[in-house]
């Protein structure tokens, strides 16, 4: 597969991409600096035919045009994940602001860019990472406002996308309290873990599995 990964730097992201390459896939992945990831950097080393780094932000139109352009040159896409995301503690407007960018209307925009490649690739698939705390119906304590509604609207985002191109397979991944910059030391799921789990996912999206909202080990969320 054609793959573009966002959030490749460190954590769940560059896992998803090593298990990406370890598994033969070619990928485009996205990160604000690239060069200063020992962890990608060691990858092109060992993939330096099937790996392509890009230095973008994804916030930011240029950074999406140079993505574009990137994976415009494989002539399609088969498989978009959007991992990149931030979590923002705090409920200023600046906190609610920064996460509705990231985590939401950036993976909005670069999908959007995508889908004629993703239209051209081979049983074309979406995959963003969101959280179980996006899920109104699981909300049972409360808080992290900004974090919480920037995830349900990814959520949404997605519901519609599975609506409005049906011949694209959709899948929103909570990914487990992983242990990653985000999830701090104290989290339960080693990137690796949850990396495999979300591949198993991947490997098994196909139109009759689309358009839902799962865990990374299957199990289905309410909405």
């Amino acid at each position: 597969m054609k793959v573009v990964i966002t959030g490749t730097s460190r954590g769940l992201g560059l896992e998803l991409s090593a298990q990406a390459l370890k598994a033969g896939h070619q990928v485009l992945a996205v990160a604000r600096a690239p060069e200063k990831s020992p962890g990608l950097q060691a990858l092109q080393k060992t993939y330096p035919d099937r790996l392509k780094l890009i230095s973008a932000d994804i916030t930011d139109s240029a950074g999406l045009k140079r993505i574009q352009d990137a994976a415009t040159a494989w002539g399609a896409v088969d498989l978009l994940i959007n991992n990149a995301g931030v979590y923002q503690k705090d409920q200023s407007e600046k906190d609610f602001l920064e996460s509705f960018r990231v985590n939401s209307i950036a993976p909005f925009l670069l999908t959007e860019r995508l889908l004629p490649l993703l239209r051209e690739g081979h049983q074309p698939k979406l995959v963003s990472l969101t959280s179980k705390m996006g899920s109104i119906a699981d909300n049972s304590s409360g808080g992290s406002y900004a974090y919480r509604a920037s995830k349900a609207a990814l959520n949404a985002i997605h519901k519609s996308l599975s609506l409005d191109h049906p011949w694209l397979s959709t899948l929103v991944v909570h990914p487990g309290w992983v242990q990653t910059e985000m999830g701090g030391p104290g989290a339960s799921v080693s990137p690796s873990e949850s990396a495999d789990g979300i591949w198993k996912l991947v490997m098994e999206l196909g139109p009759a599995t689309s358009a839902r909202f799962l865990d990374y080990r299957g199990e289905e969320i309410p909405w």
